[in-house]
């Protein structure tokens, strides 16, 4: 049997969110000791995000071995994936209207801008009052500015469908988030969605680590992939620590870091060693082989390194400014 659900309440003093079961609809309207600060407020339904929605409906009633299981507590990589989850598939509900977008006449930015602003409470869980579109930064209004608890930490930086998100659009949003502060920025022409940390330098311009650079109206449409690094947007993602984990992944597999790697003692040694033991192992013969061999060979071979990155499709690496690249402004 299901528990149902009349919607959610919040508390005014801290804020937390609980779901209201339908067989405390009395309950409305009347007092109750908050469970997490232990103040009095009054029990009042308020707006349910989206990931809230599906936790009411997919909420079971069981017992016996049911019961047990349900009381597992959830890995944190399986709630992970029911926000992926959540997030691809609100996407995917938007991306009809996208596509009208993309096939109009006249393109825009206005009109993306909008369908931005709905992603965002129907795919990636923001509550109204945590998006704001009316932040002006010298004189100019900041297309979109994500916030939490007033305190500003996204900017968004929207254009028309049809433009291309060059590095000019890059440094206007990363001169909106240096004057507030913020650390992260999103430039978008609705289909195309590219996600920087920027990284301010004391006196000279900031610098800019590249975390995704993703397409919606590819062949293969809203994909997995894409839902996963859609998550780095939410407020989950950003304050839970996983979009700092993946900032701090993509700048130690930065290409000049691997680069240096390469070139480190450490893995020359490592790679003198490994081609000795195979040549001898196919050959027979014995070869002395230098540190400088090595690095000759990694320099002039005329071979290619292929790097596998776990978990992070091949067309999200591809062009001059690919993941885990350091990009100097301009």
């Amino acid at each position: 049997m299901k528990e149902k659900y009349l919607g959610i309440t919040a508390c005014d003093e801290c804020g937390a969110r609980m779901r209201v079961p339908e067989r405390y609809k009395g309950m409305i309207g009347k007092p109750a000791r908050c469970p997490k600060c232990k103040n009095i407020f009054t029990i009042q339904l308020v707006d349910a995000t989206p990931l809230e929605n599906v936790a009411m409906t997919n909420d079971d009633q069981t017992t016996g071995e049911d019961a047990e299981k349900s009381r597992r507590r959830r890995t944190k990589a399986e709630i992970k994936q029911d926000h992926i989850d959540v997030i691809r598939e609100g996407f995917r509900k938007l991306h009809p209207r996208l596509v009208q977008v993309a096939n109009a006449e006249r393109a825009s930015e206005e009109e993306v801008r909008r369908w931005c602003v709905d992603v965002l409470t129907t795919a990636l869980g923001y509550k109204h009052d945590e998006i704001n579109t009316e932040v002006k930064v010298l004189s100019q209004r900041v297309d979109i500015a994500l916030q939490k608890n007033g305190k500003i930490f996204l900017i968004i930086e929207c254009k028309n469908i049809r433009s291309r998100l060059n590095t000019n659009t890059r440094d206007q949003a990363a001169c909106y988030a240096t004057n507030l502060a913020a650390e992260w920025i999103v430039t978008t022409n609705g289909q195309i969605w590219k996600l920087y940390k920027v990284i301010p330098r004391v006196g000279e311009e900031p610098r800019f680590l590249e975390i995704f650079d993703i397409a919606l109206l590819d062949e293969d449409g809203v994909s997995d992939s894409d839902a996963e690094s859609l998550y780095l947007l939410t407020s989950r993602a950003v304050f839970c620590g996983d979009l700092d984990a993946m900032s701090n992944l993509a700048s130690a597999t930065s290409k000049k870091r691997v680069l240096k790697a390469l070139e480190s003692d450490r893995v020359l040694k490592a790679l003198r060693l490994e081609l000795a033991d195979s040549h001898k192992e196919q050959t027979g013969s014995p070869v002395k082989i230098t540190d400088q061999d090595a690095a000759t060979g990694l320099q002039d071979g005329g071979f290619k390194l292929q790097v596998h990155h776990v978990g992070l499709p091949q067309r999200h690496r591809m062009g001059p400014d690919s993941r885990g690249t350091f990009l100097d402004a301009g």
